[in-house]
């Protein structure tokens, strides 16, 4: 009997490029969500039009538009990513045991859950493994890993309180460094409106919800002209130029204090700014079947 040849699919790299430049319609937002250049990009779908024999997408300045080759080949990839994260979802629970996972940011298992994973992994108990995964960005349409039993997002809507609980209620506030802030003490004592002349750091990336400098201007006042802006790929890189002395950044509560209270950044302004907006920790229909990833989410919750 005749051995059945493998699948033949187009590259990883290649299907993952399509997704992101077919549900955004841009090669440049897709490039950015991917944290790489519009170029790599063009050349992925490039190649994979190579590789189909069939152009997915008219170009032009506007933006990408799906043929109808694209729109076809799209559903199916859609499809193929789902029942790959399906599976893999089913056999990581088959081999995790005593273990809680939580997923979240880059910046919030920076600043949210490390300074925390001493206490929340002994109050867990010995015998449990606590894991952290950062969200594939790749793939935002999708669950962020399929092993996670827990997700740190602002999204909660139809989300039973019993499936979530609160990481963080969002305040904000401008921090700089002792040396920035005695540099420029005259400007800073002053009312926002005169801090024009400053630099603030700030994000350049797609922004899953976190407030930004445009929230605290319209709380606190806004600096006259246009002030100049530094930006970063992700907040720990903005907090930490803001250490070095290159600028204000914006601080979130529960997330700077540690840095204020040693001496590394100082607060500016007239305290925190309510935004109103809160950060969850959601369980994920895995973790909804396990008691262990129930008890992790209500200690996250007395952990804040």
């Amino acid at each position: 009997m005749q051995a059945r040849d493998p699948y033949r699919i187009p590259p990883a790299n290649a299907l993952i490029a399509f997704e992101s430049a077919a549900r955004h319609g841009n090669f440049t937002l897709a490039a950015r969500e991917l944290r790489t250049t519009q170029s790599a990009v063009s050349r992925q779908i490039a190649k994979l039009e190579t590789w189909l024999g069939a152009r997915l997408f008219e170009r032009s300045r506007a933006g990408a538009t799906l043929t109808e080759a694209g729109s076809r080949f799209r559903d199916g990839v859609a499809a193929g990513l789902a029942a790959i994260h399906r599976g893999a979802a089913e056999a990581a629970e088959l081999a995790q045991g005593q273990q809680a996972v939580i997923a979240c940011s880059h910046d919030a298992a920076h600043f949210l859950i490390m300074p925390r994973y001493d206490a929340l992994r002994r109050m867990l108990g010995e015998d449990v493994r606590l894991r952290i995964v950062i969200y594939h960005h790749s793939v935002r349409s999708l669950p962020p890993d399929p092993s996670a039993d827990i997700v740190l997002t602002w999204r909660a809507e139809g989300v039973d309180p019993e499936d979530r609980a609160v990481v963080l209620e969002e305040g904000i506030r401008p921090v700089c460094s002792p040396g920035f802030a005695a540099a420029h003490a005259e400007t800073l004592a002053g009312p926002v409106s005169g801090w024009g002349g400053l630099t603030f750091l700030d994000l350049v990336l797609p922004n899953e919800g976190w407030a930004t400098w445009e929230d605290w201007f319209a709380a606190a006042g806004r600096p006259e002209g246009t002030p100049r802006r530094a930006g970063f790929d992700c907040y720990t890189y903005a907090v930490e130029a803001a250490t070095g002395g290159q600028g204000i950044a914006l601080g979130w509560r529960n997330l700077v204090e540690r840095s204020i209270e040693a001496g590394a950044l100082v607060a500016l302004g007239e305290g925190f700014v309510e935004t109103g907006n809160v950060y969850y920790g959601v369980l994920t229909e895995k973790g909804r079947r396990k008691p262990l990833a129930r008890r992790c989410l209500a200690l996250l919750d007395r952990l804040r």
